[in-house]
């Protein structure tokens, strides 16, 4: 049976070689760090989370080569997820970022489109601007056009091609914020 006397001597044993391999390969392992990251704190912080798993295992680790090896290894590895983490996050911000300029873009250009829009639509013929607005505001597929107009589908996509070339030339100072917007609702 242990006691709280027999366990004390254990702890500090462990503690000695702990800091003892802690002392020996810190620099050495900030120095390998900084070179994959390229930043002090980071490579510091790094080294520090190595340790700390490594202390927290409490010598669980089944370490096949070297402490030496085993360590720039881990070190590696942890530098490495670092950077992919830090890659996503700036990915992540930069796509926030891009969205967030969109939305407000869309959101300027959005009522002089419609105007402009309107103001083409009303522009066209009431057959072709009927089957346009049937087919883009209401949804309806081509075939459900034709059949609600009494038309042939033919004469629907005849409608919709020439609504189209029309939105085509009186919008096209529009074209690219009209893109936009589709791509963002879709």
């Amino acid at each position: 049976m242990l006691t709280k006397m027999n366990k004390q001597p254990m702890l500090l044993e462990k503690e000695k070689k702990f800091e003892e391999v802690f002392r020996t390969h810190f620099q050495e392992l900030h120095r390998y760090a900084f070179k994959i990251l390229g930043d002090s704190d980071a490579a510091q912080e790094t080294v520090q989370q190595v340790f700390l798993k490594l202390w927290e295992k409490d010598g669980q680790y089944d370490i096949h080569t070297s402490i030496r090896a085993y360590l720039y290894r881990a070190v590696y590895n942890e530098s490495i997820n670092l950077l992919k983490r830090e890659q996503h996050k700036a990915r992540y911000q930069a796509h926030q970022q891009y969205t967030n300029r969109d939305e407000s873009f869309l959101h300027q250009n959005d009522h002089e489109l419609k105007q402009q829009l309107y103001a083409a639509l009303s522009k066209l013929p009431e057959k072709s601007r009927m089957v346009f607005e049937m087919s883009r505001f209401q949804e309806l597929k081509y075939q459900e056009i034709a059949d609600a107009l009494s038309l042939s589908l033919k004469t629907v996509e005849g409608h919709m091609t020439k609504a189209l070339k029309h939105l085509r030339v009186h919008l096209a100072d529009y074209l690219n914020i009209v893109t936009l917007i589709i791509m963002t609702r879709l």
